[in-house]
């Protein structure tokens, strides 16, 4: 009598079914990552091993690219850091040299000694330091440069000694200290315009402009542009544009209308100093601008030139000189217009004025204008013009 089985009993795997799962596996070509396929003595199958290790040399091969990259990363910042620490110590080695020639600066009130060709000069540091940059002396002492003393102590500059005094005296107050002459205007009547000094002083030589032109020079290569600024201002090479053949010194000029103005060109390049203007018996102001204006319309100007502004007293002489704070450059072809804003007192009269004139070789001519308080190319204000052949 067969018994059938106890519920406690295992199952069994019969042949066919167990041929079937492979069948059915083998002809799927695949095996389900999740599933455990049984073996034919009832164990499961070494295919889902196949799969977990497959499964985990792919992430250790993941692993192993994510090793390589971070290595690679970390030596390129390895790098990185090495060159800024070389940049680093570069620097801190030129920054202790520099260290080291500041420290050989010598101090600002010592002394020094200069041989400028052949002629001794002593003065401290700090006056060579005074002027400003693009100055030979900032950088002769900045401490950036080997400075060599001879055998006496003294530092050897190859230039011309005779100016050097005057070179020395504008470093230490920053002023040009050269005698001022006194131009050549009219004698105390006013009567002729001989060209002799209201003030009995000569006006400046031959021998000084060639001085004052090589002192230029010597500011130029020292590379002092306040003292070149300041010659240029010394009415050197002065030539004065007398336009007024007579002064009337009875009949007054009043100002009460705007400006006095006069047109005028040139025919070869100058530079303006300043003008001359009528004196007066008592006090005035004048304000005074130079403008370059259209040669068909005066009225319309094109640009402003310079300006200048003083007040004059009886004791300024029958010519009153207007000098500009700087040269203003004329050209030939363009019209120039000087107008005067004039305050106070009543003036003297130019009269019989030149509509051109001839100086110095350059010709100067006025052009046919009435101003707003009268003055025009033949009478009125700016007896004079002073200017600079260029």
């Amino acid at each position: 009598m067969n018994s059938s089985p106890s519920e406690n009993s295992s199952p069994v795997w019969s042949t066919k079914d167990t041929s079937s799962v492979a069948a059915d596996a083998s002809t799927s070509g695949r095996v389900d990552a999740g599933a455990t396929v049984p073996s034919a003595n009832g164990r499961p199958s070494s295919c889902s091993m196949d799969v977990a290790l497959s499964r985990f040399k792919a992430g250790a091969s993941s692993f192993h690219t994510l090793i390589g990259e971070l290595v690679a990363a970390t030596e390129a910042e390895r790098k990185a850091l090495e060159e800024a620490r070389r940049q680093l110590e570069e620097e801190r080695s030129q920054w202790e040299l520099e260290r080291q020639r500041v420290q050989t600066i010598l101090h600002d009130v010592e002394q020094v000694t200069l041989n400028v060709g052949g002629r001794k000069f002593t003065t401290s540091v700090n006056t060579l330091r005074n002027a400003p940059n693009p100055s030979l002396f900032n950088a002769m002492f900045s401490g950036r440069h080997k400075l060599t003393k001879d055998e006496e102590g003294c530092y050897f500059i190859d230039r011309d000694g005779r100016h050097f005094h005057d070179i020395l005296n504008f470093l230490r107050d920053g002023h040009f200290n050269y005698p001022g002459p006194v131009l050549p205007l009219s004698d105390a009547s006013g009567s002729a315009f001989s060209g002799s000094s209201s003030f009995g002083t000569p006006a400046p030589t031959a021998a000084d402009i060639k001085y004052l032109l090589e002192l230029r020079a010597e500011a130029n290569y020292y590379g002092l542009t306040g003292l070149m600024a300041a010659i240029d201002r010394f009415p050197h090479g002065l030539t004065r544009v007398a336009r007024a053949a007579a002064l009337n010194m009875e009949d007054s000029w009043m100002y009460e209308d705007g400006q006095d103005e006069l047109v005028f060109t040139v025919d070869k390049p100058v530079q303006l100093l300043g003008v001359g203007l009528c004196g007066t018996e008592g006090g005035l102001t004048v304000e005074m601008e130079l403008y370059e204006v259209d040669p068909d319309d005066y009225n319309r100007e094109l640009a402003t030139c310079c300006s200048a502004a003083q007040s004059f007293t009886k004791a300024d002489g029958s010519v009153l000189r207007l000098m500009l704070p700087d040269p203003a450059p004329l050209q030939p072809g363009k019209y120039y217009m000087l107008s005067a804003l004039i305050k106070g007192s009543e003036s003297y009269c130019c009269e019989e004025c030149l509509e051109t004139v001839i100086a110095g070789g350059v010709t100067v001519t006025f052009q046919p204008w009435e101003s707003p308080n009268g003055t025009s190319e033949q009478r009125g204000q700016f007896p004079e013009l002073y200017i600079r052949v260029l």
